[in-house]
């Protein structure tokens, strides 16, 4: 799911980029670039997951939600740089939000690690996780854009339901965990969350989400009323 995401992505860049005119050969290089560097993020966060450095086993609590809040920033950062803005301009605006329907399969994940006793109930869609809708209408959404046929605000609506969603599960999620932030939620605490590849969750896909809803709203924003 994760490699897979970094392909797409890779693939979207390099599209967006040959749109603006680039050369096929630029805009090849330009999308492996990125694929190097989310696979240099994704191998860095593996690595950490293989040390103490982010368990819940010594007395302090653990920097893991430094992970997500890292990527980000990076993410949106990146996403003002000039280039980024260019490319957005030659992206279709569908494209975005029917990337957003990889949220279904993580929530079929998140479902199967608690059907294995790896992850509590309240994470997964069967308790306070709802993020499986935004997947769900992803692909609808995309069409009645793609399609011309729905006008900018439900759009808008869409993708701030969908921040408000995914916060929603990111706070389930942090108050699921050990630590300061912990809730008395039932069952087991999760801690799978600072393993391998459970870590790539927190630690690219929710980010990744985050700035595509940024990213569709920036585009949205610029559609005439």
């Amino acid at each position: 799911m994760t490699l897979g995401m970094v392909a797409l992505v890779g693939v979207g860049v390099a599209l967006s980029a040959r749109r603006s005119g680039r050369e096929a050969s630029s805009a090849t290089r330009l999308g492996l670039a990125v694929v190097s560097v989310l696979a240099l993020w994704l191998g860095a966060t593996a690595l950490l997951a293989s040390t103490d450095v982010l368990s819940f086993r010594s007395a302090r609590p653990s920097p893991w939600p430094l992970l997500p809040l890292s990527g980000i920033a990076a993410l949106l950062l990146l996403g003002r740089a000039p280039l980024a803005k260019t490319l957005l301009a030659n992206t279709p605006r569908h494209w975005p939000i029917v990337a957003q329907s990889f949220r279904i399969g993580v929530e079929l994940i998140i479902f199967a690690w608690h059907q294995d006793g790896r992850a509590p109930n309240q994470i997964t869609f069967e308790g306070r996780n709802f993020d499986i809708l935004v997947g769900l209408t992803a692909p609808l959404v995309a069409w009645l854009v793609a399609t011309n046929r729905v006008t900018p605000k439900p759009v808008l609506l869409w993708n701030v339901l969908g921040l408000a969603i995914l916060a929603n599960t990111v706070a389930t999620v942090a108050t699921s965990t050990p630590g300061p932030l912990h809730l008395d939620w039932p069952g087991a605490p999760f801690t799978a969350i600072t393993t391998w590849p459970v870590l790539w969750l927190p630690a690219l896909l929710v980010p990744l989400a985050v700035f595509l809803h940024v990213m569709s709203l920036r585009q949205t924003l610029t559609v005439p009323r």
